[in-house]
């Protein structure tokens, strides 16, 4: 939590609008001569690489020398100078100007979101299962549909009678392949994809797949396992994938999460103690923490499995959570936020005080949808 203060205050606009006078006592015009002694900037002369070479005679002497190194190795040495002149300052816009050309992100103040009058998109085959921001639109699809690759605007689809999979666009909602690939491995009930090569899926066979995808703009050439991931003990509902962090995580009935090692493939740790069926998962591509939620509960862990701190989100009997995501403005932004939408039709907004050992907090309700 430290670090990220200290990379909080490091993009500061005081940092930004002070760093000419780090400069000059560096490497600047403060750092030697008047201006270094009225800075208080100055130290013994074995620390100054310059005034060392222009007494190479010095250097002859073992004795003489063996104490230049003996100071440089415990205490390091004054850079060489670089300006003779003051550094000029950085121009650090006003915040009137910065928060027009950069409005803060809505995480910031929820009190301003509104709902809007129509809705972005009405499904017709279900209810809504994955959304995509993308730069300049936002991608909605179904339950049992994943976008694998929104410069191709592909999809995959699962969930049918038979067990099968298939592969169709996006804007025309075609299916262009189908595939049998994952017949042998029970009802697939969740996937997940990292990038347009690689495929994760699971299910009631409690195994974690993992495929080579070869994906054109209309065609699948091959589906290949990679490789199946054993862990689980019940049915996997479902999956998160960093591709940055290199970890796939697996929730499963069985009221446990696997990390799985996504270069490897191997088993990394199991985050146990869940209160119920594990429900939804996410990961933060900033930090690499992951959030889990069982029932009304929800979870927040560190990569190495230890867990961070819960809390029960429960405001009435169809408070179960359904999903969950992570504002990712900065790494160091303490302000960042977990959002989760629960069965009650609640979208909630919650974040982790920037205290060690202390819980989630509800921060504000965010809005509410007709169920």
């Amino acid at each position: 939590m430290e670090l990220l203060f200290d990379r909080r205050a490091l993009e500061s606009d005081y940092v930004s609008s002070h760093l000419h006078l780090w400069i000059d006592l560096i490497f600047g015009h403060r750092q030697q001569g008047p201006a270094a002694v009225e800075s208080l900037n100055t130290f013994h002369p074995y620390f100054y690489a310059q005034r060392r070479t222009r007494g190479q005679e010095t250097l002859l002497d073992p004795v003489i020398k063996s104490t230049m190194l003996g100071y440089i190795s415990n205490f390091g040495q004054v850079p060489k100078q670089l300006f003779s002149k003051p550094h000029p300052s950085r121009c650090v816009p006003k915040k009137e100007a910065s928060s027009l050309a950069h409005p803060p992100p809505f995480f910031f103040r929820p009190e301003t979101l509104k709902t809007s009058a129509q809705p972005l998109k009405e499904l017709q085959r279900g209810p809504v299962g994955q959304i995509v921001c993308l730069e300049k639109e936002v991608l909605v699809l179904e339950r049992n549909r994943l976008l694998v690759s929104p410069l191709l605007g592909c999809f995959f689809s699962w969930g049918f009678p038979d067990n099968s999979c298939a592969f169709g666009h996006y804007a025309t909602e075609k299916t262009f392949a189908v595939c049998e690939s994952l017949c042998d491995w029970g009802k697939t009930l969740c996937a997940a994809c990292p990038n347009p090569t690689t495929l994760v899926t699971a299910g009631t066979s409690t195994v974690v797949c993992v495929w080579d995808l070869g994906l054109t703009k209309d065609k699948l050439t091959h589906m290949k396992l990679r490789q199946p991931l054993y862990g689980h003990t019940d049915a996997v509902m479902c999956l998160a994938v960093s591709e940055g962090h290199g970890v796939i995580v697996s929730g499963s009935q069985d009221r446990t999460c696997i990390l799985w090692d996504l270069a490897e493939l191997d088993y990394v740790a199991q985050l146990a103690g869940h209160a119920a069926s594990v429900s939804a998962l996410a990961i933060n591509d900033l930090t690499g923490e992951i959030a889990s939620c069982a029932g009304a509960v929800l979870y927040l862990w560190t990569m190495t499995g230890h867990l961070l701190s819960h809390v029960d989100t429960s405001c009435g009997p169809l408070g179960d959570i359904l999903c969950v995501g992570f504002t990712q403005r900065h790494e160091w932004d303490a302000r960042n936020a977990i959002v989760t939408g629960s069965a009650d039709g609640v979208v909630r907004q919650r974040g982790l005080p920037p205290r060690p050992n202390t819980a989630l907090i509800i921060f504000v309700l965010v809005f509410q949808v007709p169920i």
